[in-house]
This record gives structure tokens, C-alpha cells and sequence, in this order.
């Protein structure tokens, strides 16, 4: 299975996306707005997975430049809406920029691409970075891979796997994990695995 043919998940965010942007706080989220001072003022970056296009607000709040998209189109018609440059439809594995920008970033969206799958989409994001470019993403971790009570898949990474499949997609010169205790829909209790990766020069 590769998240192209994960109809479940993406058929939950199609038909769920008011219900899902109004459970959750909008505001942006912290771990990514932590490694936002990594960047040059002005920078592009690529939002993979934008969601209601609550980060991309603030991105742009902080003055950058920001392509938002997600593989879902209800949601990004409603980031559409708030947005001043808009959000567009692409899934992970539509991805095809080449040394395009300057940071990746996907809050709780690689999550949903299962292992085998992840190589090919992490290269693709390594790609579409500019030498010394940098790229962030946040995974559920401490569970089993597997479809959830709403029908959406998670991988579930822990710290070893994703250093794996990290080191494997790309020469990354710098790898950095953490963890956290945080919240999933609806507010449930949550573990999380956050990754700052950086493209060499």
C-alpha cells in the first residue's frame, strides 16, 4: 500500500474536514514553530499537509513564503480561504520539485505514509530542497502501524525506524529527534516523534 491508495485516510479528511478543523486549536504549532528560527527571513517553504492552514498563517505572519498544500481538497479549500497566496491539491507522491526551496515542512502529515512507502517521499522532499535547505516533520510514535478507530492509517515511527529511513532517502548533514507527550484529534493523549533534517550544501 502506498498513500496514493490509502482511500480510508483520505476519504476520512475528505468528508471530515469541517468537523476536523473545528476539533482542533487553531493556532500554530509549537515544535514547528521552534524550528522556524533555523530559516533565513524570507525564505520559501513547502507545507506538506496543510490542513486547516493554521501554520501557514503564521508562517506567512513571520514573513514566509509559503506553498501550501494538501492531498485532500476540502482542506485545502478552507486553507484556500486564509491564505494570501492559497493552498493547492497535491498529494506526497505528486511531489516533483527540483533545488525549489528553502524548507519542507509537514506537521502530522507524513504519518499517514506507510513505511515502505516513506524512502521514496522523504527523496522527493530531499529533492525539492535547496543546498542547505531544511526540512521538518512530526510522526505519532509508541504504536503499532495500523488503521485507527476513524479508518486513518499511522505509521507510527519510533526514533530508531526513522532514523533508518532517513538516512536511507537522502545525505542528510544534520539529523535531530525528539520527543514529546501531546494531543491527537479530538484532544486524545498522543506521543509524538519530531525530526529536523538538513540538506547538504
Amino acid at each position: 500500500m502506498d498513500i496514493a491508495s490509502d482511500t480510508a485516510t483520505l476519504a476520512f479528511y475528505e468528508a471530515n474536514a469541517r468537523s476536523y478543523v473545528g476539533n482542533r486549536p487553531d493556532e500554530a504549532s509549537p515544535d514547528l514553530m521552534a524550528f522556524l528560527p533555523r530559516l533565513k527571513a524570507g525564505s520559501t517553504i513547502l507545507e506538506l499537509g496543510c490542513g486547516s492552514g493554521s501554520d501557514a498563517v503564521a508562517m506567512e505572519k513571520l514573513g514566509f513564503r509559503v506553498d501550501a498544500t494538501d492531498g485532500v481538497t476540502a482542506m485545502a479549500a478552507i486553507a484556500n480561504k486564509r491564505l494570501a497566496h492559497g493552498a493547492r491539491v497535491m498529494r506526497f507522491d505528486e511531489l516533483e520539485a527540483n533545488n525549489e526551496f528553502d524548507a519542507v515542512v509537514a506537521c502530522a502529515s507524513l504519518l499517514h505514509v506507510p513505511e515502505s512507502g516513506l524512502p521514496d517521499v522523504l527523496g522527493r522532499i530531499w529533492k525539492a530542497l535547496k543546498s542547505g535547505g531544511w526540512h521538518f516533520a512530526s510522526f505519532k510514535t509508541g504504536g503499532a502501524p495500523g488503521w485507527d478507530e476513524h479508518q486513518r492509517y499511522y505509521n507510527y515511527l519510533d526514533h530508531t525506524v526513522a532514523g533508518e529511513i532517513y538516512r536511507s532517502s537522502g545525505p542528510w548533514t544534520e539529523l535531530i529527534f525528539d520527543e514529546y507527550d501531546g494531543v491527537g484529534y479530538f484532544s486524545a493523549p498522543s506521543r509524538w516523534l519530531t525530526v529536523v533534517a538538513r540538506k547538504g550544501d
